[in-house]
């Protein structure tokens, strides 16, 4: 089942949302979307992320402040993402690039993350250690 967390929204309501990992199409760049759960089933709520025309770095990506204002600071207090002090102007808007943990994503959205590291390149091998005796 996936981690739920609490989204305080700009217009002064809370959503119960989970993370959508994935890659954009013409780059591979990490994609993190919102789903949200009402009352029948979950729907798709908002993109956290945008695909400018600069690619951000792996496990990077463009905050659409633009849409949700409210989500450098929903990505701060769930730890789940920092402010590189990068930006990146799109028409009037200046969108920042965060660096986000990649084992809390991992913990957040487990398949959406090994799909995305399976598409730059990064799949993770599970890591043996030898018994000390």
């Amino acid at each position: 089942m996936e981690k739920r967390l609490k989204l305080e929204t700009s217009w002064g309501d809370t959503q119960e949302v989970s993370l959508e990992i994935n890659s954009y199409l013409n780059n591979k760049g990490l994609y993190i979307g919102l789903v949200s759960y009402g009352e029948d089933y979950p729907e798709p709520y908002g993109d956290i992320t945008v695909n400018l025309n600069k690619k951000a770095p792996d496990y990077c990506g463009y905050v659409d402040v633009n849409n949700m204002p409210e989500l450098e600071k929903f990505l701060q207090e769930n730890e789940i993402g920092e402010f590189t002090g990068i930006v990146q102007r799109s028409g009037f808007v200046e969108y920042p690039l965060y660096l986000f943990d990649v084992e809390k994503l991992r913990e957040l959205c487990p398949e959406g993350m090994a799909e995305y590291e399976a598409n730059i390149g990064q799949a993770r091998v599970p890591q043996t250690k030898e018994l000390s005796r």
